[in-house]
């Protein structure tokens, strides 16, 4: 199983640098464009060969070397706090608070890892070698809301309806969201149940208010239901637990091509006729109207 550390540098991981580069297995990034200073990240192995616990920062001068290092464990940031509390796992337990490259599948490690966290304390440790860091490049920008340091998630001002600002944290929550309900998947979980959770994790993970997370589970739910060419109707309604009860029904293959698709806004109009397969269609259709 690869590390996935491009993907896991570039993608997950919210720096606030210049510019990165992954070589290998570690990232290196000019923390500003008018600094001498370089960071390095590296995933730190624990005693085992090819077992991962945390990342190493270290920062570099061109002609001093390394002036100072730093670990962050994936235990103390809860990065794995899901994962391993669907496994069972506490500290002490063996892969607890670790990711390991054993295998040879090709899985990403990192499926829904809680990267922000260990974003928050990257971004500490920078402001003490650069006070006033220069702002994530535009592609980061585009991709996520800049991270807030040292404080609970932001609660909407006003009515959150009509903050901008407070709904695009929650549209970019439920992608997230959504990552780890495909991975709970794996576990055998029914979709109903892997739904829930969010008002849990939502401050944790999310970057929102507990208070709000039960509005990114409805709109996971909704997005699902859609992805399945369903009509979702209203929250309230009949047609989005309707949908969500059938979806649960199907084999575990479908439910994560369905999840997969509402985290890229898409929709599968036949999800239970994948390619080499013949099934009945997600609901029961109406008869059709009779005519005198």
């Amino acid at each position: 199983m690869s590390l996935h550390a491009q993907h896991f540098f570039t993608d997950l991981l919210d720096l606030p640098v210049h510019e990165r580069r992954v070589i290998g297995d570690a990232c290196y990034a000019v923390v500003s464009p008018d600094s001498p200073l370089r960071l390095r990240i590296e995933f730190a192995q624990t005693i085992r060969e090819r077992e991962y616990g945390g990342l190493r920062l270290s920062i570099l001068h061109p002609d001093r070397g390394a002036l100072d290092h730093a670990y962050l464990s994936f235990a103390d940031h809860s990065t794995f706090a899901v994962r391993d509390a669907r496994l069972g796992k506490q500290p002490g337990h063996d892969g607890y608070g670790v990711v390991r490259n054993w295998h040879h599948d090709d899985t990403s490690p990192w499926i829904g890892a809680a990267v922000m966290p260990l974003s928050h304390a990257i971004q500490d440790y920078l402001k003490v070698w650069t006070p006033e860091p220069s702002p994530p490049s535009s592609a980061d920008s585009a991709r996520r809301r800049p991270a807030q340091l040292d404080t609970d998630p932001e609660p909407p001002r006003g009515c959150w309806l009509t903050d901008a600002d407070f709904l695009t944290r929650l549209h970019q929550a439920t992608p997230l969201w959504l990552d780890i309900v495909d991975s709970v998947l794996d576990d055998g979980l029914p979709l109903t149940q892997a739904l829930t959770g969010s008002r849990e994790h939502a401050a944790q993970l999310l970057d929102i208010p507990p208070a709000f997370g039960l509005l990114i589970e409805a709109e996971a739910a909704a997005r699902i239901v859609h992805a399945a060419g369903l009509p979702a109707g209203t929250l309230r309604g009949a047609s989005v637990a309707q949908g969500l009860s059938h979806i649960a029904t199907l084999p575990i293959e479908d439910q994560h091509h369905l999840v997969r698709a509402a985290v890229r806004g898409s929709t599968i109009d036949a999800p239970a006729h994948l390619p080499g397969q013949t099934r009945p269609p997600l609901l029961p259709q109406p008869s059709p109207a009779r005519t005198r």
